[in-house]
């Protein structure tokens, strides 16, 4: 069966909420977020109103093979100039390895093709060497850096800024389509 075909972005419901926040206060997950903080259930639940009733702003939970595997967060979303920003992550520990690549590509097919969005942005603290890579990987091009911007643990760091183009997607998604096709097929 295509790989593909056993991936898909569903829009969250009120029976998500407890997995997801089981997932969001890991502390492998929390490391990397802005907020690392442990989060409470009430907390989560008006991060997930806000989020239903928003018009800027999108989460989707990532299931493959129908197991929930990862989220897929988009904010800032501007109808005006075709732009958002997206943060994404994947849940379990024991998640098959490969599981994020796959969770970007569709992803990113749903933004640019869906949401017919020109340009996502991504912000990346710099202690998150995994996800620069990531990005790179994905097509993503490093335009700038927000010095000592944040406080993690007593200490600044600096935010990586990425951005990826429509166009550029379509020129690298298929590269990227072949090689998931390529461990998973």
């Amino acid at each position: 069966m295509n790989v593909f075909k056993r991936a898909e972005l569903r829009d969250i419901r009120e029976n998500d909420l407890e997995k997801i926040l089981q997932w969001r206060n890991q502390k492998s997950i929390r490391k990397f977020m802005y907020n690392s903080n442990i989060i409470s259930m009430d907390e989560h639940t008006q991060w997930f109103l806000k989020i239903k009733n928003s018009k800027i702003a999108q989460s989707k939970i990532f299931y493959y093979n129908q197991v929930p595997c990862g989220i897929l967060n988009i904010i800032e979303i501007d109808y005006i100039n075709n732009k958002c920003k997206w943060g994404f992550y994947i849940g379990p520990n024991n998640a098959l390895k490969g599981m994020g690549t796959i969770l970007g590509f569709v992803s990113l097919n749903y933004i640019f093709n869906e949401l017919s969005i020109r340009k996502l942005s991504a912000e990346v603290l710099s202690i998150n060497k995994k996800s620069a890579i990531f990005h790179q990987k994905l097509g993503f091009v490093r335009e700038g850096k927000l010095r000592k911007n944040i406080i993690k643990d007593g200490e600044y760091i600096d935010v990586l800024l990425y951005g990826l183009l429509e166009e550029e997607w379509k020129e690298h998604s298929e590269k990227i389509k072949k090689r998931i096709e390529g461990r998973y097929i």
